[in-house]
């Protein structure tokens, strides 16, 4: 069976037919691919160009075919192509569309980075009149630009392979013959005709449209991951959401496919045994910094010292074993024995010591996010080409702005980061009078989220494990069937709902960052516990800068949340 994209045919005239005929070529062999309806748009000189083809059959060791349906009533007249209504044709009749949309399609490839690729495929176009037999064809005085040869009838519907492969066998006048590997024909699909990183769902998320909120890989996001095609060494700054990591082992995985070697880097281990799990590749090797250090000074604990004698001689012999080196957290690689090694930049010199060599070094960063340092390390803040993401794909557009709520350098970026986000349920803060009431709210809380559909929930504690309320009623990590860690373990990773605990005056005043890159895990419901009085709240509001009344009430208002208090005995 033929790969049909889409799976369903797109929306047609009742009359055409087109629900036919995808039946009938959905029954190619699997080696086939068809793209029904296959539309695309060009804007030159101030002018909006668009095209649509029918159907387009792709086969790696034969070529492109697009082909234009016609049925029911046509004719032709006075060098005129007409429906069966009279009306004439726009196009210029079935012939000239089907060849002008070959042409557009050569040219979409051309303009691509596979623009060479036109010289290793044979392009043909033909027509489909489902409505008439061979027969009945062959008796028509075709016009010029037509001809029997790359003419299908109804004969076709039943079995379509012999026709199909009768077109592919015809000579063009370059005289090209399909010579695709694996490799080109995959990238070709996924990257030019059919890009599959525009919308996805994250993984183990149930596509139920009440919650359901993607992965949206937006217009700044893949033009960032197009930009460094072109960009050996570069530094990528975004805020929690907008896409890091997914571009980060998107661009991993292309020199994967390319057969190319990737050293993926990252800080946080539970981050790291995440991706080597959700994105295992024998040509990608997904690490922490100390586990690398480790592997390369056969050493059982990270030597710093010794990394670095070893990376220089990487860089000295023009030895090093990978093609591309990639970091996530790059903010966390900041720490002084980090820094003090320079191992940023050493893995910088060793990945890219031959000039004339096609590695690479990328580095994504959140300065908001340096939780494990002070500071950004020096390499990032010195690097010639820095880039910026803005736009937010994952939280929901209340999540981002209660996730943002207490950070002094938010107040710029929370638009950007909010702009065309979907706007979701506001999150909320309960207040619980002891650790009895705070057990019992969380019990209803993971009720509610049950109840609603949402399953893949974390417990994240604002401090360690050990202070925590919960720590006394969790066990080996979880509590009540759900994962219960710290922000701290949890940063870079996300979950469809999040419940922060141990939100307290030291959040507000001193962890704000902390705070942040808790709530900015979820995805689409997050919830705040929290076992402050009115005293500890006024407290926490006036140091803020903050005036009111109502001191929980305002606490929550500069959370951008709703409040919830839950007395003892609920």
């Amino acid at each position: 069976m033929a790969v049909m994209i889409p799976e369903y045919p797109n929306p047609f005239h009742p009359g055409s037919l087109e629900d036919v005929m995808f039946d009938a070529l959905k029954g190619l062999p699997e080696a086939f691919m068809v793209f029904h309806s296959f539309r695309s748009t060009n804007v030159s000189s101030g002018m909006i160009h668009e095209s649509e083809t029918d159907f387009i059959i792709f086969h790696s060791e034969m070529g492109i075919l697009c082909l234009e349906a016609k049925a029911g009533a046509v004719s032709y007249r006075d060098g005129s192509w007409m429906y069966g209504n009279g009306q004439p044709m726009r196009s210029g009749g079935p012939f000239k569309q089907a060849a002008a949309n070959k042409w557009k399609l050569m040219e979409l490839i051309g303009n691509s980075r596979f623009g060479y690729l036109t010289e290793k495929i044979k392009f043909l176009h033909a027509v489909w009149f489902p409505s008439l037999s061979d027969e009945r064809i062959k008796q028509i005085t075709l016009p010029p630009e037509a001809d029997p040869a790359i003419t299908l009838g109804k004969e076709a519907l039943s079995d379509p392979l012999p026709y199909v492969e009768r077109l592919f066998s015809l000579n063009v006048p370059s005289g090209v013959n399909t010579e695709l590997s694996n490799r080109e024909f995959c990238e070709l699909v996924h990257e030019v005709l059919c890009p599959q990183f525009n919308i996805f769902p994250p993984a183990g998320f149930d596509v139920d449209l009440k919650h359901a909120v993607f992965h949206r890989m937006l217009g700044e996001q893949s033009g960032i991951l197009n930009f460094l095609t072109e960009q050996r060494c570069a530094v990528i700054n975004g805020a929690a959401g907008t896409g890091k990591t997914l571009i980060a082992v998107e661009k991993a995985r292309r020199h994967a496919l390319n057969g190319e070697s990737v050293l993926f880097l990252c800080y946080n281990a539970e981050l790291k045994k995440y991706l080597a799990c959700r994105y295992e590749n024998p040509n990608i090797h997904f690490m922490t910094l100390d586990g690398y250090a480790c592997r390369i000074c056969g050493t059982a604990v990270s030597n710093y010292a010794k990394a670095k004698e070893k990376l220089k001689d990487y860089a000295a012999f023009y030895s090093f074993p990978y093609d591309h080196v990639i970091v996530d957290e790059g903010q966390d690689f900041g720490r002084d024995e980090i820094e003090n090694a320079k191992l940023l930049e050493l893995l910088h010199d060793a990945v890219l010591a031959d000039a004339e060599s096609k590695t690479s070094f990328y580095v994504f960063y959140d300065e908001l996010q340096s939780v494990q340092t002070d500071w950004v390390p020096k390499f990032i803040l010195n690097a010639e080409c820095r880039l910026t993401l803005h736009r937010n794909c994952r939280n929901t557009e209340n999540i981002s702005e209660t996730a943002a709520s207490l950070l002094k350098k938010s107040e710029n970026r929370t638009f950007l980061l909010t702009a065309g986000a979907i706007t979701g349920k506001i999150p909320c803060l309960h207040f619980c009078e002891d650790v009895g009431s705070s057990i019992s709210a969380l019990d209803e809380i993971l009720d509610g989220l049950k109840r609603d559909g949402i399953d893949d929930i974390v417990i994240l504690a604002l401090r360690t494990v050990d202070e925590s309320f919960l720590n006394g009623y969790a066990a080996d990590g979880t509590y009540g069937g759900f994962r219960f860690t710290t922000c701290r373990k949890f940063k870079g990773l996300e979950a469809d709902a999040v419940i922060l605990v141990d939100f307290t005056e030291r959040t507000v005043l001193k962890d704000d960052m902390l705070f942040y890159v808790g709530a900015s895990r979820a995805r689409v419901r997050l919830d705040i516990m929290t076992m402050m009085d009115n005293e500890s709240c006024k407290r926490a509001v006036e140091q803020a800068g903050e005036t009111g009344r109502r001191p929980m009430r305002d606490l929550a208002s500069a959370l951008k949340c709703t409040a919830r208090v839950h007395h003892k005995g609920e």
